[in-house]
C-alpha cells in the first residue's frame, strides 16, 4: 500500500481547511447558499423560514436583485403588503427590466388605490411586451379600480385569448362578468378554470361560492368539498363550506366539521380558531371560553388566540385573569 508521509498530508489538510475557510467567507458563495435555502423552504410552504434565508442573502450582498424579489413573493405570499411592496420597488430598481415584477407591483399598488402609480408599470411592460396575457390582466385590474368595468373585460378577455391554458385568466374573467350581472357567461369561465387545473383550490373554491350565490346548494356543497381536497390547507373554503351548512340548517354538521378542522390544521392559526370563532358568533360565550382556554393552552405564542381569549375573559367576568393575560402582551400589542 502506498503511503503519504505525515507531512504531507497535514499540508493538504490544511490547504484543504484554508479553501473551505474561504469558500464560507467568499460573499458570492454565501449569499448564493442562503438564496438556494430560500428557494427550497419556498417550494415547500415555509414562508417564515424562506423570508429569513432571502433576508439574509440580501444582507451579504444589497443588490443582489434577484433575492429581493424572492423576497417580495414570501412576503405576498404572506400577505404582508408594505414589505412586498418595499422589496418590489427595490427590485425594479436593480432589475429596470424584470417584468414580472412590475406586474406584481403594479397588482400590489392597485390594490392599494395607487392607480397612477400602477399605471407607469403597465404602460412599461405593455411597450416592451404587448402579447403578455399577465399585463392584459394587470390592465384588467386597473381599470376595474377605475370603476371602467367594460373596458376591464374587453381587457381580461385578451388575456384568456393571449394565454388560454391559464386558469387564473378565466377565473379573473368570470368574476368580472358576475360583477357585469352576467351571471351565465360567469358560471361558463368558472367552469373553464376548474376543467383547466383540478388541483386549483382557488378556482374550485370560487365555482362552489358561485353555486351558493344562485341558491344550488347541492351543487355547491360538493364543489366546496372539492376545495377542500384541491387546497386541504386552505381554510377560506372549509369556511364557506361551514357558512353553507349554517344557510342550510345544518348546525350540527357544522360544529362537527369545525371540530375536525381544528384536528385536521392543528398549525394554521385560523384553522383551528374557527370552532371558537363559531361558538362566540352564536353568543355560545361558555363554549366558546372554554374553546379558546384550550387553545391557549396548546398555542400560548399565538397572539390572536390571546386577544380573543381576553375578550372573552373580560364578557364572562373574569377580570383579574384577562388583566393578567393583557399584562403579558407588549404595549403595541394589547386589547
Amino acid at each position: 500500500m502506498m503511503r503519504v508521509p505525515f507531512r504531507r498530508l497535514l499540508l493538504v489538510l490544511g490547504l484543504t481547511s484554508l479553501f473551505l475557510a474561504g469558500c464560507s467567507r467568499d460573499p458570492n458563495i454565501r449569499k448564493q447558499k442562503y438564496y438556494e435555502s430560500g428557494q427550497r423552504y419556498f417550494a415547500k410552504g415555509k414562508y417564515r423560514e424562506a423570508v429569513i434565508q432571502f433576508s439574509n442573502a440580501v444582507q451579504v450582498d444589497p443588490r443582489f436583485g434577484d433575492a429581493h424579489y424572492k423576497l417580495a413573493q414570501t412576503y405576498l405570499k404572506l400577505q404582508e403588503w408594505p414589505r412586498a411592496w418595499q422589496e418590489l420597488s427595490r427590485t425594479v430598481e436593480l432589475q429596470p427590466e424584470n417584468i414580472q415584477a412590475h406586474i406584481d407591483l403594479a397588482n400590489l399598488l392597485i390594490a392599494g388605490g395607487r392607480l397612477e402609480d400602477a399605471q407607469e408599470h403597465t404602460d412599461f411592460v405593455l411597450a416592451r411586451q404587448p402579447t403578455s396575457p399577465e399585463i392584459h390582466e394587470s390592465i384588467a385590474n386597473l381599470m376595474a379600480a377605475k370603476g371602467n368595468l367594460p373596458a376591464s373585460i374587453r381587457e381580461m378577455q385578451k388575456s384568456v385569448s393571449l394565454g388560454p391554458n391559464r386558469w387564473e385568466a378565466y377565473l379573473n374573467l368570470a368574476l368580472l362578468q358576475l360583477k357585469a350581472n352576467q351571471p351565465d357567461a360567469a358560471e361558463v369561465n368558472f367552469k373553464r378554470a376548474v376543467q383547466i387545473d383540478p388541483k386549483a383550490g382557488g378556482a374550485q373554491l370560487a365555482l362552489g361560492q358561485y353555486y351558493q350565490s344562485r341558491g344550488r346548494l347541492p351543487e355547491a356543497e360538493q364543489q366546496l368539498k372539492s376545495a377542500i381536497a384541491a387546497d386541504p390547507q386552505n381554510p377560506e373554503a372549509r369556511a364557506s363550506l361551514t357558512r353553507l351548512y349554517l344557510a342550510e340548517g345544518k348546525k350540527l354538521e357544522a360544529e362537527n366539521f369545525l371540530k375536525q378542522v381544528k384536528k385536521e390544521m392543528p398549525d394554521n392559526s385560523v384553522g383551528y380558531r374557527m370552532l371558537g370563532d363559531y361558538y362566540f358568533s352564536n353568543g355560545e360565550l361558555d363554549k366558546a371560553t372554554a374553546e379558546y382556554e384550550s387553545l391557549y393552552s396548546d398555542h400560548p405564542k399565538d397572539l390572536q388566540v390571546k386577544k380573543n381569549f381576553i375578550q372573552l375573559l373580560i364578557l364572562k367576568n373574569r377580570l383579574d385573569e384577562a388583566r393578567k393575560l393583557n399584562e403579558e402582551i407588549p404595549a403595541w400589542g394589547g386589547v
